[in-house]
């Protein structure tokens, strides 16, 4: 078999099963409204994760990849590491992926403010919801403006920002 169809038959059958492709295939920037939020993410960081994604950002940073380092050297204070900031802009990414990729929506920029550090065996759960409709014309280009969040397991704000997505 195809790797590249048995991937994409993957990614097909759990959308569906996750129930975004159905709710997606509904999503038009007219039918979206402020206030709007979007289905939140919820992800437990453990050291495996942030090891992976220190392979894939080219960033060993101890802060991140070396648990014993880190119990002396008490980086941000604390004795383990910590997620890279990039992994939590991506987590926040995912929100708005799931929600607008599925029906042709993009990206069109995204900004965000680190809070607190998000050290290993958080749960952080990400969120957006909708502050802005910008329509732009028959032409296309309609976009949205959501605020975007990132909270640890006790509710504390760890990342906070603002996307702009096209919208069909």
């Amino acid at each position: 078999m195809n790797l590249t169809r048995s991937f994409i038959r993957k990614v097909s059958n759990r959308t569906e099963a996750g129930g975004i492709k159905k709710m997606a295939n509904k999503l038009t920037f007219e039918s979206v409204n402020c206030g709007d939020v979007l289905p939140e993410v919820k992800e437990h960081i453990d050291q495996e994760t942030i090891w992976k994604h220190a392979v894939g950002s080219l960033d060993y940073n101890p802060v991140h990849t070396n648990p014993e380092w880190c119990k002396t050297a008490q980086v941000f204070g604390l004795p383990v590491p910590v997620q890279h900031g990039n992994q939590t802009m991506s987590l926040m990414c995912k929100v708005i992926t799931n929600w607008a990729y599925p029906v042709g929506g993009r990206m069109k920029r995204m900004e965000v403010k680190l809070i607190k550090p998000v050290p290993v065996g958080s749960t952080c759960t990400y969120g957006a919801a909708v502050t802005e409709k910008h329509p732009v014309g028959k032409g296309g280009g309609n976009f949205v403006t959501l605020d975007v969040w990132a909270k640890n397991q006790d509710g504390e704000l760890v990342g906070t920002g603002i996307a702009q997505v096209y919208l069909p």
